[in-house]
């Protein structure tokens, strides 16, 4: 078969230590590839090196086809999106989505498409039907969900194809209809002759994947046919994630009510984000929220967190106290563990993986101020049960998507607040580790009076001691009593 990509004597490194290898490997015109690996083995990196990002030793050659319709290079949709604000600025703050002066700076979809293909464009056009966001056109981005921006970096990257496209696990934050519908489009164009060379886990290679690249714990890179592809999901990753250690303190405060909201409205312009909600959250319950991509997940969670200011022309209590009686943001705060790709993406990098972990004590995404011998114990302690300890003196921007999540759950946990928000939390874990993960919340909170709010697009990544459930759509919020039904 003819080759389309040729590695020869191929090598990535980390830190001066061998992250992956291949003496020979050729990827062939008509194969659609799925790339898996543990988290940390490399993944990123070796997209990376592909587009000419990140050096890597040996050769790479490309064998674009001349009569093809589709461009002569290789595109990369990464993880995470990140955009400039309209003065050419990238530093954002995480409340900075729900300030309108700030929003106001920041670009709309509609003038973002348009920098890079004129949004009336048919194959535009098309795809914003196929991921339902003509009604977000006009829309800042600061304000936009997790999946609304992977919504974004799809569109920008599908409506002027390329031969090879590589996508960096591209169904973080997406709903399943979403999923789905994105899977029969890539499959067409795959039809038409574009490479795809997907990231994610097992459970998430679509039908028309041909072959797996696979990175194996000895950092070699095979290729396999699809048929004979069997992920171990049982046998621990790069990161071997030890629990049966871990255990939460018994909590120090009680309440009645962790979260009541009565009637609650919240509106930008002219789109309503969320609907006369009323929602009622006691002490030791265990809540799944769900909800199509752009149904008010986001904006519902940024009420109890503290993060919204139109929490104060709502009938909002948290923690026995309502909305506006004095309290102050970190009042709040300090009673929440919380991690979300919001704040995965807006948190610093330039600390350590140990200062990361201790930033928990003070609620915010960087480390202002020294830590105590109580708080660096503590984390260590932590990360050593978690078999994490390796990466504490580690910058936080140098370790795998994979490792910073789990750093940031830890984050989240390590105050032993009342109340945890765990939305998306297992976004960036390989399959072993999200496995371990949900076993892991079943293991701390299934007996205890913690509160959780989980937030969770995969079923199979919800723990078993969630009992209950409010499903929002657009806006509209409906109580079921078991999260089976």
């Amino acid at each position: 078969m003819t080759q389309l990509i040729a590695l020869n004597q191929f090598r990535i490194e980390r830190n001066n230590q061998e992250l992956l290898k291949c003496d020979a490997l050729a990827i062939n015109f008509g194969e659609q590839i799925f790339l898996t690996g543990a988290s940390g083995s490399g993944k990123t990196s070796l997209a990376l090196a592909l587009t000419g990002e990140l050096y890597a030793h040996g050769e790479i050659k490309f064998n674009y086809q001349e009569n093809s319709i589709f461009a002569k290079k290789i595109t990369l949709v990464k993880q995470f999106f990140h955009f400039k604000n309209n003065y050419g600025l990238t530093d954002f703050y995480y409340q900075q989505r729900y300030n309108s002066y700030d929003a106001d700076n920041a670009p709309t979809v509609r003038q973002t498409i348009n920098k890079v293909i004129n949004v009336d464009n048919p194959q535009v056009q098309s795809l914003l039907t196929l991921l339902d966001f003509h009604h977000r056109l006009d829309a800042i981005l600061l304000q936009l969900s997790s999946g609304e921006r992977k919504k974004i970096q799809l569109i920008l990257a599908l409506a002027k194809p390329t031969q090879i496209i590589i996508l960096d696990n591209p169904l973080i934050g997406l709903d399943i209809i979403t999923v789905k519908r994105l899977h029969e489009y890539m499959a067409k164009l795959a039809e038409e002759g574009v490479c795809f060379i997907l990231t994610g886990d097992s459970n998430t290679i679509p039908k028309f994947i041909t072959h797996v690249l696979s990175i194996s714990a000895e950092h070699n890179l095979d290729k396999i046919k699809l048929d004979n592809y069997h992920p171990d999901t049982t046998t621990a990753s790069t990161t071997n994630f030890n629990y049966a250690n871990l255990k939460l303190p018994r909590l120090a405060s009680k309440f009645t009510n962790i979260v009541k909201f009565n009637s609650v409205t919240i509106s930008y312009a002219e789109k309503v984000a969320l609907r006369n909600v009323s929602w009622l959250i006691n002490q030791g319950d265990k809540w799944l929220l769900s909800g199509a991509n752009g149904a008010g997940k986001s904006t519902l969670l940024s009420l109890i967190n503290g993060d919204h200011p139109q929490a104060y022309a709502n009938e909002i209590y948290l923690f026995d106290r309502k909305r506006g009686s004095g309290e102050t943001i970190w009042d709040i705060k300090r009673n929440i563990g919380f991690i979300s790709p919001e704040l995965h993406w807006n948190f610093d990098g330039s600390m350590t993986c140990l200062q990361a972990v201790i930033s928990g004590f003070y609620d915010t995404p960087s480390l202002h101020r020294g830590a105590t011998d109580e708080q660096i114990s503590i984390a260590q302690q932590w990360l050593e049960e978690a078999s994490l300890i390796d990466y504490a003196n580690q910058r936080f921007a140098n370790v795998s998507n994979g490792i910073q999540r789990m750093l940031l759950l830890f984050r989240a946990i390590i105050k032993n607040p009342p109340l945890f928000i765990l939305d998306e939390p297992c976004q960036g874990l390989d399959d072993y580790q999200a496995q371990q993960f949900v076993k892991l919340v079943d293991h701390l909170f299934a007996d205890s009076q913690h509160t959780i709010i989980y937030v969770s697009h995969r079923a199979d990544q919800i723990p078993t001691c969630i009992s209950q459930q409010l499903n929002l759509v657009a806006g509209v919020a409906t109580i079921i009593s078991a999260k089976n039904n």
